[in-house]
């Protein structure tokens, strides 16, 4: 494919998305949910990109406004302001033009459940050339159903009921810092909704307690996302209640941590989805900024984790002690970790475009 000038064009007050070029080298990113998921669209575009693709993301204005592509600047995206209602309009009525294809980044915003026909007719005016690939971030309901598609990309490999899936993990978030271990305090944050469904906070929050009482108390602890938190007294120094952020904050957030916190719990029936028909996006921050997390050993290895790249722990009592692995480790040591994980999500990057490229190039 012919090369492509790296750039970024912003199209200001767009009513349709940009006319993809006469020679077919445009694909859509479309994130039809105009609340959640956008923090995978960087990732995809940039797939997109580095196969030789001319990029045109259709993005819910308010996610673009918060910085989702704040740190792409040097790449091949054009970034459409639209709404959804716009955005299904027009895809609706004037299908893909010349495009080569659409990739959508959460396909249940465009079906009825686990019924994919109607996400199916939404593109039914394109062409047989043009691709439509669709991201799901939920199998179970497909699959109990028998609807599934192996053909739809998931964030990772699946562990339910035998599925299969096109794994295209997204963890590009444009030029971030890759920083070293702060001196001093270390520095936690755990991201997302600070809800039981999530996470269980209280486990994080013990062992703090815990690792406070034995005189250990140079640490801090970012709280990323909605909801709140009910923080005892003697922690109230050392939790920083963030809030929901805007993507632009939580970059920076994300560039000053050392650590990135998990609580799943392997009895807990809705935290399962992490290991079987779901993921979640910790794991893409993890990748994208170079940051161990520290995670509960059934929760690792199948979204590649491991004692090398991350800190793990068996029980929740031994939260404490993992947290005070983490303080105490050495910057070197912390490099050691830290390059691993690098490593291992550059591995994941490989196979990811290998994956889309395969899709793409895969015959109806």
């Amino acid at each position: 494919m012919p090369s492509i000038k790296k750039a970024v064009s912003w199209l200001k007050n767009l009513f349709s998305p940009a006319e993809p070029f006469a020679d077919g080298n445009t694909f859509f990113v479309w994130e039809p949910c105009s609340k959640s998921h956008a923090e995978v669209v960087p990732g995809y575009a940039k797939y997109l990109a580095d196969l030789g693709y001319r990029v045109s993301v259709v993005v819910h204005p308010d996610r673009l406004k918060e910085g989702v592509f704040c740190r792409c600047a040097g790449d091949n995206f054009i970034l459409n302001k639209i709404s959804r209602a716009r955005a299904k309009k027009y895809f609706s009525k004037k299908g893909l033009g010349k495009a080569r294809g659409i990739l959508v980044t959460t396909v249940g915003k465009l079906s009825n459940g686990a019924d994919y026909s109607a996400a199916f007719d939404f593109f039914k005016n394109k062409t047989p050339e043009q691709k439509v690939l669709f991201v799901e971030h939920e199998i179970k309901p497909a699959v109990d159903a028998g609807t599934w598609d192996e053909n739809f990309i998931t964030l990772r490999r699946l562990d339910y009921k035998g599925a299969r899936s096109v794994v295209v993990n997204p963890h590009y978030f444009g030029e971030v810092k890759i920083t070293p271990k702060n001196e001093g305090k270390t520095k936690f944050a755990v991201v997302g909704a600070l809800q039981s469904k999530r996470r269980d906070c209280s486990i994080i929050l013990d062992a703090f307690e815990k690792l406070a009482e034995s005189g250990v108390s140079d640490f801090e602890l970012a709280a990323i996302g909605k909801g709140g938190l009910n923080i005892p007294q003697k922690l109230k120094p050392y939790v920083k209640m963030k809030g929901s952020l805007s993507f632009r904050d939580m970059y920076r957030e994300l560039e000053e941590a050392d650590f990135i916190l998990t609580s799943y719990e392997p009895d807990f029936a809705p935290h399962l989805r992490y290991i079987t028909t779901g993921t979640s996006g910790t794991f893409q921050l993890a990748y994208g900024f170079a940051k161990p997390v520290v995670i509960h050993k059934k929760f690792a290895a199948i979204n590649c984790f491991n004692e090398e790249n991350s800190v793990l722990y068996g029980e929740n009592s031994e939260y404490a002690e993992a947290l005070k692995r983490c303080v105490e480790m050495p910057t070197n040591d912390y490099a050691k970790m830290q390059n691993a994980l690098k490593k291992c999500a550059e591995d994941i990057y490989a196979q990811s475009l290998k994956n889309l490229k395969n899709l793409i190039e895969k015959r109806a």
